[in-house]
């Protein structure tokens, strides 16, 4: 999951000169009106965001994202536009990232593009392959594909993004840089587009042209900019992008993860559930405009297994390249990057001080691995210290090496879930619990002038056998309660009881400036206090123990050489319930329809290995706009934003943060399908 950064030297000129493709970053004319002209102006984005102003959405995909030039320049005119789509997502692949530093001295060239500068950098990510999601600001975002563009294309799921309304095609030179010219890449850019897409290049060469041409798409010369002669436009015709298919699905090995076309007239949500994962879902609705209402049983948000304060925010590692590595990286990232612009620098709750975690800590059946380790993850995500350096960066004497992550730290979870829920857009009902969910139909007058009426489907949510709320779409987050409804009742969800510990601080222990996570995890202090978490194991009992206070105290000790380094007196103790899944990957996605899908893939049970032709009807079984955002375990605080995200942008038909084969791995029916094949 590594990615090679770009390989910069600097002309006498000042402009940036790639090593790696033998050619400059842009013109030497002026290369701002260069890039106006030949992409913002080719594509008509003033008038058509003018025109467009309806749109939820406008999207923007780039081959070549180099020093984020046209980035900048289209935030600058949107910024400036009279009017515009409510929303405008920019999504960028680029094989060889700029470092920070790098991308921080091109763009001083610029001085008038100075405040989208600093909104960039601010944001901007420079290294890890796939899809970074940066939320710039409240109604811009940009999602950087890191990798080789073809394969990072061809890792969505293609069907459930909306298509790219304009391509900028970028790169470099098609003599140095053939890659991202080559036909299988244009039919990939024309499987993400539709009739109103348009594209343009500084490039009119011979092969881009026949590559374009072949892909559907109609290209024209145009008049080039300075010295160049030509530049080139393009347009997908209707009658080519309806014959385009995505990839050849008639006969499938898995159509079970085919999800159904989502997207929504209204715009109301219900969240049953005020942990982090509820809290964090309605948070990413709520910035898109939806009316969202949260439903708890309890008194107040974060009061169960989400209440543990503080958390500790790290990577859960692999020692391979999967979907679930990337997944969890990626969900990692997204964390850091949220919690910073949700609490500026300096807010108590969040302390990004380090985290280190011992080499006895977790994986104990697949011990972590240096090698592999380093091979997979960036220096700026985690690195092996040995027991020498692992003990300065703690503050105190530690055991044994230990993995740090740099960007790792604590953060008080119930602080999250108020932050998350301060926003306008949503309202919260706590003392109350949901148990039952069904459809039910709503007639809505659509014009004024005559008595046209629509009849609508919505959820309503009842408990006590009275009526809660009614909704569009339903998220079902409420952890292992969630198998009380009926829509949930055979999902497979796990009871994992943990007991923290809180000990007072003494004059060596106030020394630890990070947290350290071996037999048990410990936090620096607060308030003269250490945090121990936590205990593990199966069960829902809710008193506290006191052998799991004795396996606290020393699990903790043992992370240390020094004697007394803590105290060994327990001065309160606090349980809570973890909900999990059978493989420790949550579950978050579409709530699959158990009883449609029995049926539709009976042959299963027969034959495991069986294949279906699509039907037209895979995607009926999936319960239309119920979802699903549980079993994040013990590593909530850094699944649940990207999972969120991922929710709210699958809701409102936005390109997806996570790649087809993340998707399918969170997907609730995994589960499901596996019982079938072994016939249960």
């Amino acid at each position: 999951m590594k990615v090679e950064n770009a390989k910069v030297t600097w002309l006498e000129s000042g402009l940036p000169y790639s090593t790696q493709y033998q050619d400059i970053y842009y013109s030497k004319d002026d290369e701002l009106a260069e890039s106006q002209y030949i992409f913002l102006d080719a594509n008509r984005l003033s008038d058509r965001w003018q025109q467009q102003a309806h749109l939820d959405n406008f999207q923007i995909g780039e081959l070549g994202f180099g020093s984020g030039l046209n980035f900048l320049q289209v935030i600058k005119l949107w910024k400036n536009s009279q009017a515009h789509p409510s929303r405008l997502h920019y999504i960028a692949f680029e094989k060889h990232p700029l470092t920070i530093d790098q991308l921080r001295r091109i763009h001083q060239r610029w001085p008038t593009l100075s405040a989208q500068s600093a909104l960039l950098l601010e944001h901007y990510i420079d290294h890890s392959a796939g899809c970074h999601r940066l939320l710039l600001d409240q109604d811009i975002t940009l999602d950087l594909y890191y990798g080789d563009a073809l394969q990072q294309l061809n890792t969505r799921m293609t069907d459930n993004c909306p298509p790219v309304h304009c391509w900028f095609l970028d790169g470099f030179s098609p003599a140095n840089n053939e890659a991202l010219w080559e036909e299988n890449l244009m039919h990939a850019l024309a499987r993400s587009s539709d009739e109103s897409t348009t594209l343009s290049s500084y490039s009119v060469a011979g092969r881009v042209r026949t590559a374009l041409k072949n892909a559907g798409f109609k290209v024209h010369k145009a008049e080039g900019f300075g010295r160049k002669r030509h530049s080139l436009t393009g347009t997908l015709p209707a009658q080519a992008s309806q014959a385009i298919a995505p990839d050849d699905k008639t006969t499938q090995a898995t159509p079970w993860f085919d999800l159904p076309g989502v997207g929504f007239e209204g715009n109301t949500a219900a969240i049953i559930g005020a942990g982090l994962a509820g809290c964090s879902t309605a948070y990413s609705l709520a910035r898109r405009g939806w009316q969202v209402t949260l439903i708890d049983a309890s008194s107040k948000p974060a009061s169960k297994a989400s209440g543990n304060s503080p958390l500790a925010l790290r990577c859960r590692l692999f020692n391979s390249p999967s979907a679930q590595a990337e997944f969890f990286l990626h969900a990692y990232l997204f964390a850091q990057r949220q919690f910073a612009q949700l609490f500026p620098c300096g807010d108590p709750a969040w302390k990004p001080s380090g985290v280190l975690q011992m080499r006895n800590a977790m994986n104990k059946r697949n011990p972590l691995q240096a090698q592999k380790l380093d091979e997979l993850y960036s220096p700026q995500i985690v690195g092996l210290l040995s027991k020498e350096l692992a003990s300065l960066e703690a503050g105190i004497p530690l055991s044994d090496a230990a993995w740090h992550f740099p960007a790792g730290g604590a953060l008080n979870p119930s602080a999250l879930c108020q932050r998350y829920l301060a926003h306008p857009n949503i309202h919260c009902i706590f003392d109350t619990a949901v148990d039952n969910l069904h459809r039910i139909k709503t007639t809505k007058r659509i014009e004024t002038t005559e008595e046209i009426k629509r009849t609508e489907s919505k959820w309503a949510l009842e408990g006590d056998a009275s009526r809660i709320v009614e909704a569009d779409v339903v998220v079902i987050a409420n952890s292992h309660d969630a198998t009380k409804l009926a829509q949930c009742s055979d999902l497979p969800l796990q009871s994992f009881r943990g007991q923290t510990t809180v000990i007072a601080a003494n004059e060596k222990s106030n020394r630890l400036g990070s947290i350290v996570s071996g037999a048990r995890t410990v936090f620096p202090s607060v308030d003269e206090q250490h945090l121990i978490s936590a205990s593990y194991a199966t069960g829902t009992q809710a008193r506290t123990l006191a052998n799991d206070t004795r396996e606290n105290l020393r699990g903790a000790a043992s992370n240390f050489t020094e004697d007394n380094s803590l105290s060994d007196i327990a001065l309160s103790d606090r349980v809570s319930v973890r909900c999990n899944s059978p493989d420790g990957i949550p579950l978050v996605g579409m709530m699959p329809d158990s009883a449609k899908m029995r049926t539709r893939y009976g042959e299963l049970t027969r034959n495991a290995r069986a294949k279906f032709s699509t039907t037209g009807h895979d995607c009926e079984q999936y319960t239309d706009s119920l979802f699903l955002n549980v079993a994040h375990g013990s590593n909530g605080l850094a699944s649940c934003p990207l999972s969120a995200e991922f929710l709210a942008s699958l809701i409102t038909k936005e390109n997806l943060p996570l790649s087809e084969a993340m998707i399918n791995t969170l997907n609730p029916s995994r589960f499901l399908i596996k019982d079938l094949k072994k016939q249960r």
